[in-house]
């Protein structure tokens, strides 16, 4: 596969998110860059997540400034199963298959595909919560529409969605939040 990128247009408020998506010895890669304009004032976070062959997420790397915050972060799943953040365990995180970082659309992309084949089911992932930057579990399903949209719902926020993704995993249309640029 030769490297796929996306450019997604934030709705919810002023901003954007390039990603690009690509394998490398047996590892995939999610890489990008989000910019918007958060509550608490401009933002920017870059960010590189790795997930094995099958897709099971194995760490992340994100580094940036959301208002005058220095964002920080070395995510990375312990020989436990457990997930630790520069270092320190992140309580609860045992046995979550995936991440999910909230300012990005980008993480849709790890669970999608590596459900892809079943048509959807559930997933546990360790969510980085913009709204206060902590980590903490979430509990996810993804099920495979029809008409080839996939419906989602999360647990823990009693949220639900449709959202229509791309051949490669990416979502191209969630609604109210994020859209492909052309």
């Amino acid at each position: 596969m030769s490297r796929q990128m996306i450019l997604w247009r934030r709705l919810d408020m002023p901003g954007h998110d390039a990603c690009a998506l690509h394998l490398d010895a047996g590892q995939w890669h999610l890489q990008g860059a989000a910019v918007w304009r958060d509550r608490r004032g401009p933002a920017r976070i870059g960010y590189d997540v790795i997930c094995d062959q099958d897709w099971v997420a194995r760490s992340a790397r994100l580094q940036g400034n959301v208002g005058g915050r220095a964002i920080s972060l070395s995510i990375r799943r312990g020989s436990g199963g457990e997930w630790r953040a520069n270092g320190d365990e992140v309580p609860d995180s045992h046995r979550l298959a995936d991440l999910d970082l909230g300012f990005t659309p980008a993480t849709n992309t790890i669970p999608l595909n590596r459900l892809r084949p079943d048509g959807g089911g559930d997933s546990a992932a360790l969510w980085l919560d913009d709204g206060d930057w902590t980590l903490k579990p979430l509990h996810q399903g993804y099920r495979l529409a029809p008409d080839g949209t996939w419906c989602y719902r999360s647990a823990e926020t009693d949220f639900q969605t449709t959202l229509t993704v791309n051949r490669h995993g990416f979502v191209t249309d969630y609604p109210g939040l994020w859209t492909q640029e052309d």
